[in-house]
């Protein structure tokens, strides 16, 4: 493959990947309308367990997102350190991502900060759904 391949491909991947980010994004809005709606007007057992499976599946569906992310950065900046004649551009694409080696995949994301977002977010999701009073006659 050649450079423009490698990048076109993974151009490609970037555009799929925010179609998943945008879906993800918009369930996480919705996970917490039902949990806003939950606290203020009360919520069952079971309610409270649904709303605790779709809440940490939703965040489950976001790592997977960025770790799919994650992945392809790496699997770019790999190829394109295998080729003999690189480009200015595509070698600090291999400088800035680390093009030595495949990493294997992760949910766990690589960067601190999105690990403590993704705690923050399940922690307000869940917090108030089993805080919520028991629903209103």
């Amino acid at each position: 493959m050649t450079e423009f391949q490698i990048i076109s491909q993974f151009n490609s991947f970037l555009i799929s990947n925010a179609l998943y980010l945008m879906v993800f994004t918009f369930l996480l809005f919705m996970a917490y309308g039902g949990v806003y709606r939950m606290y203020q007007d009360g919520a069952t057992i079971v309610g409270k367990i649904l709303g605790t499976l779709f809440s940490v599946i939703v965040v489950y569906f976001n790592c997977l997102t960025l770790g799919f992310l994650y992945s392809q950065q790496a699997a770019a900046a790999y190829n394109l350190s295998q080729l003999e004649n690189l480009s200015e551009g595509g070698q600090a694409f291999v400088d800035f991502f680390g093009g030595g080696s495949l990493d294997a995949f992760s949910l766990i994301p690589a960067d601190p900060m999105a690990v403590i977002f993704f705690i923050v977010v399940l922690i307000s999701l869940i917090l108030p759904i089993w805080t919520a009073p028991a629903p209103k006659e």
